[in-house]
């Protein structure tokens, strides 16, 4: 495991809309994880 990285379950459902939303995105993003990530930094954003 990298330093500074924690694994975090996700719902295979959830995978799915992931994986679809990913591929489909203009944004080019690089990986899952690279989609996952920012999805989650828009989220603690607008929570602010």
């Amino acid at each position: 495991m990298r330093k500074n990285y924690a694994n975090v379950s996700i719902p295979s459902e959830l995978i799915e809309l992931i994986e679809k939303t990913w591929k489909k995105s203009k944004k080019g993003y690089r990986s899952r994880a690279e989609f996952v990530i920012e999805a989650i930094r828009e989220k603690i954003d607008r929570e602010k």
